[in-house]
């Protein structure tokens, strides 16, 4: 049986793992499990695109807003910081 791609993660589910990440803070317990999710969400794009739709996704969330860009992108590069280099 061939195995089905996962479905595109949107930037708006991108989004609220990241704005649950900034809310609760860093080491709180719903952090750490928006973040599984959150490197879930990374290896789905690398599945379906490579380390280009990482760099999309990124772009959409800064775009979302500019002003939390430098703080989000701290969070998502704690993410995903791996998932590039293990794409099989």
């Amino acid at each position: 049986m061939i195995a089905a791609l996962p479905d595109p993660p949107t930037s708006a589910s991108v989004l609220a793992l990241v704005q649950g990440i900034e809310r609760h803070g860093p080491t709180a317990p719903a952090a750490i499990a928006f973040r599984s999710a959150l490197i879930r969400k990374g290896q789905d794009l690398i599945e379906i695109g490579g380390p280009a739709a990482l760099a999309d996704m990124l772009a959409r969330i800064f775009a979302a807003d500019p002003e939390r860009a430098d703080a989000r992108l701290a969070i998502i590069t704690a993410a995903w910081a791996n998932l590039a280099k293990t794409r099989p």
